[in-house]
């Protein structure tokens, strides 16, 4: 199996693997490229976040723009420590060829929205998802896998130079889900404990040189994707 993106996720640390989201091996994985961009659902508010640093509504437009920026910063350090996406996306991830009998795509598995094949004529053909199909989906495993049908392989075909197999999915938790609830609830904590670091002290943390404390790495990390074995 191919580790999609590093972090403390299900895939820990690799030799020649970068960060998040990072080239791997002879495949890439990235954000679909939209127009307009993609946006997301935070599951921290403005409001969260204005109530959390105790910031009058006479200051609160002077420091939106900030606070946002800091939302989003604190859930995708969230995200590394997780090993999972914590707003959905939708990702694309391309290979230049089937890189094994099941494809392992991210945690929090949503959909499958294409799949296909370039040959090398330029000839692009689309997969088809079911059991009578091309290939089937597991959302109940962390992270989803894509794979053959039963008693049936990938399609045989003479891949484009690069990049010749695009799948595109969806993953991650939506800011209503359960989850929120339950351990994502002390991820929040997390989120405003780092988001207030940010926002107060604007240089590293305690007298002596550290990114982040424990008591915000151990809220954000609560609940992470075990590392696959």
């Amino acid at each position: 199996m191919y580790p999609p993106f590093g972090g403390a996720g299900p895939y820990g640390t690799y030799a020649n693997l970068g960060l998040y989201g990072a080239l791997v091996a002879y495949g890439s994985l990235d954000l679909t490229v939209q127009s307009p961009p993609q946006t997301f659902d935070e599951p921290l508010s403005l409001s969260d976040v204005q109530a959390y640093l105790r910031i009058p509504n006479s200051m609160l437009e002077a420091q939106s723009n900030t606070l946002e920026v800091f939302i989003s910063a604190a859930r995708e350090q969230a995200e590394i420590l997780q090993g999972r996406d914590l707003v959905t996306k939708q990702w694309d991830i391309s290979f230049d060829y089937w890189p094994s009998y099941q494809v392992q795509l991210r945690p929090n598995l949503v959909s499958v929205d294409l799949a296909q094949y370039t040959d090398n004529n330029g000839v692009v053909t689309p997969l088809v998802e079911g059991q009578n199909g091309d290939y089937v989906v597991d959302y109940t495993k962390q992270p989803g896998i894509l794979s053959p049908p039963y008693n049936a392989t990938w399609p045989s075909f003479t891949p484009w130079p690069t990049g010749a197999i695009l799948i595109r999915f969806t993953a991650g938790i939506a800011s209503n889900a359960a989850y929120w609830s339950d351990a994502g609830a002390r991820v929040k904590i997390g989120m405003q404990l780092l988001i207030s670091q940010w926002f107060s002290g604007r240089l590293p943390f305690g007298a002596k040189v550290e990114e982040f404390p424990y008591a915000v790495t151990s809220c954000l990390s609560y609940g992470q994707v075990p590392r696959a074995k």
